[in-house]
């Protein structure tokens, strides 16, 4: 596991700016899986060559599993990609649209809106390396449910952490996202998951959230203030019960 994880909304696109999160951390955590890719490289070693837009692509729901489950994406960095709905409406597209995928691919900002019509996408995935991801959620819940399957995880591995080889381990309540939400406010700014300082109290795991900027998964915990910790995620191991303690009312301003 990660020592941080790091997440930042950009609220007027989707984007989140993530670090910490692997390719399968997406995949599994993800309900709106996509049918067929467009890789956004033309140079991309996987997928078929697509002649209208001149790029290759993952054309079946089963290649897709199967694209999913290879180094190429588990793996390399500079992977990029969108999805989309259907080959025909893909053949729609005009030489405008396609020019404006293509620097989609090559800035990894959009120029216009990043979720296309005729392809109704519900992603667009930047593979930054590094375990930091750049991703276009049209549904920021699938976001919420990634984040809150990993920290389920790392309370896992924490609770059992101790544990003797001959002792069963404790099982651990899946995390809702929607108890995530309420920290939105905070990710738009983003937020530092300090998994390396979650300690616990009275049977209870406290993982320290801290308020950051965009650029906060350049940097180590170590060089965040005090009063720049603004948050805990709380597992009560004995209730089997997670909580959110936000330690601020306007935490947006709480360090500037």
């Amino acid at each position: 596991m990660p020592d941080t994880l790091f997440a930042y909304i950009d609220s007027t696109s989707n984007a989140v700016l993530s670090k910490g999160f692997s390719p399968n951390d997406f995949v599994d955590g993800i309900v709106h899986k996509p049918k067929h890719l467009l890789l956004l490289d033309p140079v991309a070693e996987a997928g078929e060559y697509e002649p209208h837009t001149g790029l290759k692509i993952i054309n079946s729901p089963e290649q897709v599993q199967q694209f999913f489950t290879n180094k190429i994406f588990t793996q390399s960095k500079g992977l990029k990609w969108i999805d989309f709905n259907d080959l025909a409406m893909l053949k729609e597209l005009t030489p405008l649209e396609i020019s404006e995928l293509l620097y989609f691919g090559h800035m990894r900002t959009h120029l216009h809106s990043p979720f296309f019509y005729k392809l109704q996408n519900n992603f667009v995935y930047f593979n930054l390396g590094n375990e930091t991801m750049r991703v276009y959620y049209r549904y920021l819940d699938e976001f919420y449910r990634i984040l809150a399957s990993k920290l389920t995880r790392v309370v896992l591995e924490k609770v059992n952490d101790r544990r003797s080889f001959f002792r069963r381990g404790s099982s651990v309540a899946p995390l809702d996202g929607e108890l995530l939400k309420e920290l939105y406010p905070i990710l738009q700014e983003g937020a530092i998951f300090c998994l390396d300082l979650a300690e616990l109290k009275n049977k209870s795991y406290h993982v320290p959230i801290f308020l950051s900027d965009e650029k906060g998964w350049r940097r180590s915990p170590r060089n965040y203030k005090k009063e720049q910790r603004i948050a805990e995620i709380i597992y009560d191991t004995s209730k089997q019960l997670w909580s959110l303690e936000v330690e601020n009312d306007d935490p947006v301003f709480s360090f500037r």
